[in-house]
């Protein structure tokens, strides 16, 4: 894969920590993300195509309301298996996320092209689209967990108490 670095060079740096994982991602526009939040500082590189990210800054958990779906898995014949449990997940319209959006809500809409990088920080929500044939690969870094992250705990826990 001469087309990316091993790990961008001044990104350890930048985060006082060694690479945690790299994650390669191949897929065309079929492909989309739920809205979700990493743990990781997340470096997002485009190799291929361009990726369509809806951003959302973590102040925006006091807007986002979580569901409980039941839990289960996929077959290799296509059926789905229940299991016991549930997962907290956002609803939100897949195809149009910004649909439903709330006027609370800070939307972030930014695209990233071949040959271009986006630094996603820890805690941002965010639903990714794809073009045709897009190839991206993507760095993670562990969080440093201080008032950033003592923040998010404190908008998920307000937004907990009101049922979000």
């Amino acid at each position: 894969m001469s087309d990316v670095d091993s790990a961008p060079k001044w990104s350890s740096d930048v985060f006082g920590t060694d690479l945690d994982a790299v994650n390669f991602w191949m897929g065309d526009g079929r492909a989309i993300t739920s809205l979700h939040k990493d743990p990781y500082e997340n470096i997002y590189s485009v190799v291929r195509g361009c990726k369509t990210f809806t951003l959302f800054p973590p102040c925006d958990r006091l807007h986002l309301r979580y569901r409980s779906y039941p839990l289960s898995r996929y077959n290799e014949k296509g059926g789905i298996i229940p299991e016991d449990g549930v997962v907290p997940w956002i609803n939100i319209d897949q195809k149009n996320p910004l649909r439903d959006e709330s006027r609370d809500l800070h939307p972030v809409v930014v695209t990233v092209s071949q040959g271009e990088t986006l630094y996603l920080p820890s805690y941002w929500f965010h639903h990714v689209t794809q073009s045709h044939s897009t190839i991206a690969v993507n760095y993670w870094y562990d969080i440093d967990y201080g008032p950033a992250y003592g923040l998010y705990q404190t908008f998920d826990a307000i937004a907990r108490a009101k049922g979000y």
